[in-house]
């Protein structure tokens, strides 16, 4: 039986995650942001910020 919390998505995206990860170090913020973007070719964002009432 399958665990219900297991999804699907995950072979989708494992390979990004694969041409990410640094097995010698664990990488920085920027690192990984820097990254993403030239695997997936798309320019760097300012990250979203929660408003709270």
């Amino acid at each position: 039986m399958k665990a219900p919390w297991l999804n699907a998505i995950e072979p989708k995206w494992v390979h990004g995650k694969r041409a990410l990860v640094e097995p010698q170090r664990k990488l920085t913020a920027a690192e990984v942001v820097e990254r993403v973007c030239v695997y997936y070719g798309c320019e760097p964002s300012d990250p979203i910020t929660q408003q709270v009432a």
